[in-house]
């Protein structure tokens, strides 16, 4: 399969596409530009708003706001981008990395990983709870990227790029608990980067520097491979009707003007009919106020899976 250019956005860094069965449009980001988009396929209508520095992740929340991971922490808003309060300020060791991929998890929790540039281990997984507290899942992370769950919400999917594949964990639905961390794909196209899974428990990897989108069993086998027009490929998320199209953003980042000319819609949105359907898109639910002056304790734990 090949997919098909459906937004020439020009990205330097087009990251974590979330489809919103609510307004029927696709959230994504723009790392480095510090921009959260929406694009709406049915009329090619493409809006955005400025975070105000880097920003590596959007996801919905319940109550029709949204919740951003940054640079420096993780940022309630309101879908417009107005109403901005930092829940929690989170740093890399040694300071100085970024928040990157990001997601909500289909009960109502926030996933979000960190990373430091050029040094390994710098990062770090959080979850955020509806209460507000913010956890410390996974240590020792170099590069944050692909989250995923199983349909059972019995195992979570994980990929710290620079490692070149993808863990998984056992996972508990009630509490969100890791553990039996082990290796389920090694990927052999490129780096794996962004990734979800179907309603069948297949998981898709984006592939950086890889020129595709590649399928996996859930035992690791790999079924499809999708080829993209761009090498830097960042993520992917099931959306639209039946959450039957897989949706794809790309990066330019670091090409070089020979290598523009060869993929000219590097930093687009891609689209194709995969044959298979995406699950339901989880949305952050908050108890606490996510977009008002008041904000949670800032608790941290970890619970070192």
């Amino acid at each position: 399969m090949t997919a098909d250019l459906v937004l020439d956005a020009h990205a330097t860094v087009a990251e974590c596409p979330i489809w919103d069965p609510v307004r029927q449009g696709l959230w994504w980001v723009d790392i480095p530009a510090g921009r959260v988009h929406r694009f709406s396929p049915a009329t090619g209508e493409n809006v955005s708003f400025t975070a105000g520095e880097a920003v590596g992740a959007v996801a919905a929340r319940h109550d029709g706001g949204l919740l951003l991971a940054t640079a420096t922490g993780i940022v309630g808003c309101a879908a417009d981008g107005s109403g901005r309060t930092v829940l929690h300020e989170v740093d890399t060791d040694p300071p100085g990395g970024r928040f990157n991929d990001g997601k909500a998890d289909p009960w109502g929790r926030f996933w979000a990983g960190t990373l430091l540039s050029g040094i390994q281990g710098a990062g770090a997984l959080y979850r955020l709870d509806p209460d507000g507290t913010l956890r410390t899942m996974v240590t020792g992370v170099s590069v944050s990227n692909g989250l995923g769950w199983s349909p059972d919400g019995r195992t979570f999917y994980y990929a710290d790029s620079p490692t070149g594949g993808v863990d998984a964990f056992d996972h508990d639905p009630e509490t969100g608990a890791l553990g039996n961390r082990c290796r389920l794909i090694d990927i052999e196209r490129g780096r794996p980067d962004g990734l979800t899974v179907d309603a069948e428990g297949c998981l898709w990897v984006a592939l950086w520097e890889g020129w595709a989108v590649q399928r996996f069993s859930p035992e690791g086998r790999l079924v499809t491979t999708v080829d993209i027009p761009a090498r830097k490929v960042t993520s992917c998320a099931f959306g639209g009707a039946g959450l039957g199209t897989l949706y794809v953003t790309t990066a330019r980042v670091g090409l070089s003007e020979a290598e523009l000319r060869e993929q000219p819609h590097a930093g687009g949105i891609f689209a194709v009919a995969a044959g298979a359907h995406g699950q339901i898109p989880g949305r952050v639910r908050l108890t606490v106020a996510a977009n008002s002056s008041d904000r949670p304790s800032g608790q941290k734990e970890d619970p070192k899976p």
